[in-house]
């Protein structure tokens, strides 16, 4: 289900006017999390006059007190879901709440990421130089870089059936990309109200892939922008591994491979896409099995959330995952 945001006001920035200090607003979902980490994110944003909104996604009354007590002080506003509904959900629900604030950019953020002091400037730069450049922003995110290796990630664009990585050529340049993870993606509110919120039956995975491929299909581009810095968690652990050349994939807890599988069927089957990158995403769905059936134990459990994923996916069967 897309959540509808056709209610969401126009924005009031224009190109030759200073961006009030309302202007983004940080939506930060939670999920038991590392409190100090979210209060460092915090910090760097509330430091540049940006808006904050934490969406704890049913962490219970302790975090979520937790969470009051570094964020509130700061500024920032706590939204406390009385259940665990999705990183989708929450981050509707952060989406609203900007909007009440009369916010004209919303800035996605997860728990674990920790975004370069000048983050909101070098987006926001990036998004004027595109849009004066005639370009139909849809939505603009950073370089992430992985906080446990150091490793820099690479931006993504199809190349027929093979999903090609593109890194930054120099600091100063942006880049078309085909989608964008969510943490660290700034969108403008019209954009939101037009392409619609975040898909809030996928729950988590592949959330950020959907709404861009939507945002693409009404004529929206993507960018990275390569001044803009975000330290980046993904996944419970990295793991190296030589498949064509050496990569470094993110490994998550067995149930969440439930989700990637179910999801990109689901994707499959509602989302219009090339067919290229139907047979991409088929093919990243095998590599995917392969990999994490080789990856270790649990193995028959990491089997059983894939097989289930899949025959969910087959079935259209979205939401939470229900055993």
């Amino acid at each position: 289900m897309v959540a509808p945001l056709s209610d969401l006001p126009a924005s009031t920035i224009t190109m030759d006017q200073p961006l009030p200090e309302s202007a983004v607003c940080a939506v930060l979902v939670s999920y038991h999390p590392d409190v100090a980490a979210v209060a460092a994110a915090v910090g760097r944003l509330r430091a540049c006059q940006v808006d904050v909104v934490v969406v704890d996604n049913g962490s219970g009354a302790d975090t979520v007190g937790a969470l009051r007590e570094v964020v509130e002080p700061a500024g920032g506003v706590v939204i406390a879901l009385p259940d665990n509904m999705g990183v989708a959900a929450a981050q509707n629900a952060g989406i609203r709440h900007a909007a009440t604030q009369a916010a004209d950019f919303v800035l996605l953020l997860d728990q674990d990421s920790l975004p370069a002091e000048d983050i909101v400037l070098q987006l926001l730069r990036a998004e004027c130089d595109l849009t004066a450049q005639g370009h139909r922003v849809g939505a603009i995110g950073p370089v992430t870089i992985d906080s446990r290796t150091g490793a820099q990630a690479s931006f993504v664009r199809f190349a027929g059936i093979r999903i090609g990585r593109h890194r930054c050529e120099s600091t100063t340049s942006t880049v078309a990309v085909d989608f964008l993870i969510a943490s660290g993606m700034l969108i403008a509110l019209p954009v939101l109200r037009h392409v619609g919120g975040m898909s809030e039956d996928l729950f988590i995975d592949h959330v950020d892939t959907e709404w861009c491929i939507r945002a693409r299909n009404l004529g929206y581009g993507l960018f990275g922008a390569c001044a803009a810095r975000l330290d980046h968690t993904l996944g419970d652990r990295v793991v190296r591994i030589w498949f064509g050349r050496w990569r470094e994939v993110a490994v998550h807890s067995p149930a969440r491979h439930y989700y990637v599988f179910r999801n990109t069927l689901l994707m499959l089957h509602r989302t219009p896409m090339p067919l290229a990158w139907r047979v991409a995403q088929l093919l990243r769905l095998l590599q995917f099995f392969v990999f994490f059936i080789a990856v270790g134990a649990p193995r028959r459990e990491r089997l059983r959330y894939m097989l289930r994923g899949i025959v969910d996916g087959l079935r259209n069967r979205g939401g939470q995952y229900c055993v």
